[in-house]
């Protein structure tokens, strides 16, 4: 996937936090970006495991991963390795990536459930902590008959990581919310807000500035800035640049963090 598409990805990944749909949605994102036949996201919470998502190209197929996602957050994250490779660090902050076929666990019994009975050939696997103590773990599937993930497709996950497991945790703390806030704002006016809410933030940003962090979220790369905003690359450079100085940020996944900082403060 070329960097102008992950970026998008990653832009809609941001734009669907507190939907109602957010499983089938993202699962819908990373199946056009890596091609996954299905996917699961757990988060630890209160003590246990929670199965945030568990999403598939057929709704047969979704039911069969529902199914198992059940049996892992009931009982088989406490023999899956992945899970329990590292005790939480709250200032962990790193995403884990690693690509894993059926043979890597040692275990038959939890081998034969959750990889050769579902028929998986592979496995992409994130997992970060997301503070306090809590793990976020999400896993892309290949099942077999199908050709294994390739070294694009792999990058492509692997550059997106940062903001895509910030998403997931921004999603779960909605969802384990006693009172969420309501999510009825479309992308734009959501986005619209957020540039405003960067604008009076200490009076930190100018309009223009704003405006190009705004659409950094909204995925425009920096030549479809210039030609919507009627300015050239250069000045475009420039107030990204003054910008990110600003913030007191240096990158792109950094200006995600910080738009998840501005949005959960907005209903």
């Amino acid at each position: 996937m070329h960097a102008e598409s992950t970026l998008g990805a990653m832009s809609e990944m941001v734009s669907i936090i507190g939907d109602p749909a957010f499983g089938d949605r993202f699962f819908g994102i990373v199946e056009r970006m890596i091609g996954a036949d299905h996917c699961t996201v757990f988060v630890s919470h209160g003590g246990g495991v929670q199965t945030l998502v568990a999403e598939a190209q057929t709704d047969a197929a979704a039911a069969r991963v529902r199914q198992l996602a059940g049996l892992y957050s009931e009982r088989g994250y406490r023999t899956d390795p992945v899970w329990n490779r590292a005790s939480p660090r709250p200032t962990e902050t790193a995403v884990h990536a690693e690509v894993i076929a059926p043979g890597y666990f040692a275990d038959p019994a939890y081998r034969r459930e959750f990889y050769e009975k579902p028929n998986i050939m592979e496995e992409i696997a994130l997992s970060a902590e997301v503070g306090c103590g809590r793990r976020v773990y999400a896993s892309f599937y290949r099942e077999q008959g199908r050709a294994r993930f390739s070294e694009a497709e792999i990058s492509a996950l692997q550059a997106s990581a940062p903001v895509t497991m910030q998403v997931l945790a921004k999603h779960a703390d909605l969802t384990h919310a006693v009172a969420a806030p309501s999510r009825s704002l479309s992308r734009e006016d959501l986005l619209r807000r957020v540039q405003q809410a960067m604008m009076d933030e200490n009076s930190l940003l100018t309009q223009r500035e704003a405006e190009v962090c705004t659409g950094i979220v909204l995925g425009y790369t920096i030549l479809g800035l210039s030609l919507n905003m009627g300015i050239s690359v250069n000045t475009v450079a420039t107030h990204r640049k003054r910008a990110y100085a600003k913030l007191r940020i240096s990158s792109q996944n950094e200006l995600f963090a910080h738009y998840f900082s501005l949005v959960e403060n907005l209903s």
